[in-house]
């Protein structure tokens, strides 16, 4: 197991198995469930952890690295969060960058579901921070005092799934993961949230992914993260509806690989 969160009893891989029985595809699993395989007459499609193969490894790669995710679509001038890469022995210069900030956020430079975040009121607090940890390449961003985030789950520009979550705060901090318990609720957004969630996977060049966008106090709408696995088992386990959403979108996402 290399990625993902680990979770004993995964509901994904049952929901897999259930739906590739309804089509008539063979189902098999490995390294303790982890690696997942799915063979039509015509096709063999892997999944590994939370991640199905329909991405390219590089578009891929690059949305776990949240610094190169924040590059990507900063050049695009798609509106998004900030993030500078900050190593085990903070630069100068890196210092400099946060030094312009008033409260820095720090998180491990590749990783979900919110382990490793922290909120520094003081740069220096953040540097030690970093410094003592034994994780070699973090992300640091301004806090944004964030009124709204919002999920939106994207398979070729088309929208699977849509929900905000409801934030638990931890450590001085709102979190919004829902595996921290934060929960989520079903909405719809409006077309230009629609779009900056579309345009953020394209620049990107996903197929599949999760973009998660944040509104500040402002009204101001950017993305915060990418992600390119699709990890519902929080979201699932919310209620028998939330499981049943979560069993059609993965439903769809089969379907597009068999293709």
């Amino acid at each position: 197991m290399l990625d993902g969160e680990y979770i004993v009893d995964r509901w994904m891989v049952q929901m897999l198995r259930d739906i590739c029985a309804e089509r008539g595809i063979s189902f098999d699993v490995y390294s303790d469930d982890w690696l997942i395989e799915m063979t039509s007459k015509d096709a063999v499609h892997w999944v590994f952890g939370y991640r199905f193969d329909l991405n390219d490894s590089v578009s891929a790669s690059i949305a776990q690295d949240k610094v190169a995710t924040y590059q990507v679509l900063a050049k695009a001038r798609i509106p998004v969060v900030p993030h500078v890469l900050v190593r085990t022995k903070v630069s100068h210069a890196d210092r400099h960058v946060m030094n312009g900030w008033q409260q820095v956020v720090i998180k491990p430079l590749v990783g979900t579901s919110g382990h490793g975040v922290h909120l520094f009121n003081d740069i220096d607090a953040a540097v030690a921070h970093i410094e003592q940890s034994p994780i070699a390449a973090w992300a640091a961003a301004p806090f944004i005092d964030i009124a709204r985030e919002i999920r939106v789950v994207l398979l070729d520009s088309m929208p699977l799934l849509i929900y905000e979550k409801q934030p638990v705060m931890i450590r001085g901090l709102n979190m919004f993961n829902l595996g921290l318990g934060a929960t989520p609720k079903d909405i719809e957004i409006n077309d230009d949230l629609l779009q900056l969630a579309v345009s953020a996977q394209k620049e990107l060049g996903l197929r599949l992914s999760t973009i998660d966008i944040v509104e500040n106090r402002a009204g101001e709408s950017q993305v915060l993260e990418i992600n390119d696995s699709i990890m519902m088992e929080y979201y699932a386990r919310f209620s028998p509806e939330n499981k049943q959403r979560a069993e059609m979108v993965y439903a769809r996402i089969i379907d597009a690989m068999m293709e």
